[in-house]
């Protein structure tokens, strides 16, 4: 029997969603994050677009204090995956529910990794058990051809615990295509878990169900930057758990 995904262990669903928050300013943060909770949603992530990475380090730990039941993320685009990971560890009392790097270091056709390989050796080292959502086929990042795909996520799943994709832009859709390819290189591969990470709306979320377990949404929830509509948050919200 299958195991199931990474995702589905830690949410005890099979499909969540994950809202990316851009915290443009400390109060209009914590009120996304409020937004969220209310909408039933599992977790978030906080990403440095809006804050310095120390005020993102500072806002995590008073979420986690406001609502110590939600799950938090981080994605600390300044910082290399490895140096996320320590810093935000030391900066958050330890406690870090999961990190996202928008590249993951993975290239499908070497036989050596060493800058993936340089992150699972310092997870190791520091004992952290979160969730690794690692940036394969990522916008702005070195491409990978369609026909690579499959192999780019068999080759990322043994150095993450969510291979994490997207469109070609943000709030642009993924082809559907996309993601089945990078389920079939996933196929087999205990725990396992796929990600999308653009372009996800009320209106397409239907596309993508039997493929993904995570869907990491800003744009799509969004009134304007930093600013969620808790109407489409929990419209969202539940269309996913609907399946």
């Amino acid at each position: 029997m299958a195991v199931r995904s990474r995702v589905h262990q830690v949410f005890r669903v099979p499909r969540v969603l994950l809202p990316v928050i851009h915290p443009i300013g400390h109060a209009e943060a914590i009120s996304a994050v409020d937004v969220c909770v209310a909408a039933g949603v599992r977790g978030v992530f906080l990403i440095d677009q809006g804050m310095r990475v120390e005020e993102v380090l500072a806002l995590a730990v008073e979420v986690h204090a406001r609502h110590p039941g939600l799950w938090v993320g981080l994605n600390l685009l300044a910082l290399d995956p490895v140096e996320a990971l320590r810093g935000a560890l030391e900066r958050c009392a330890g406690r870090l529910d999961g990190l996202w790097s928008d590249d993951a270091h993975v290239h499908e056709g070497s036989r050596e990794q060493p800058r993936a390989q340089a992150f699972v050796d310092a997870r190791r080292e520091l004992d952290w058990d979160g969730l690794y959502f690692g940036g394969v086929a990522f916008k702005y990042r070195r491409p990978v051809p369609d026909e690579q795909l499959a192999e780019a996520a068999r080759v990322a799943a043994g150095y993450m615990d969510v291979v994490c994709t997207s469109g070609a832009g943000t709030g642009i859709a993924a082809h559907r295509d996309k993601l089945a390819r990078m389920r079939q290189g996933l196929a087999g591969r205990d725990g396992a878990a796929l990600a999308l990470a653009s372009g996800v709306t009320l209106d397409n979320v239907a596309d993508y169900l039997d493929f993904t377990d995570a869907f990491l949404v800003g744009t799509g929830i969004e009134r304007e930057f930093g600013v969620l509509d808790p109407d489409r948050v929990a419209r969202l919200q539940a269309r996913i758990d609907a399946g």
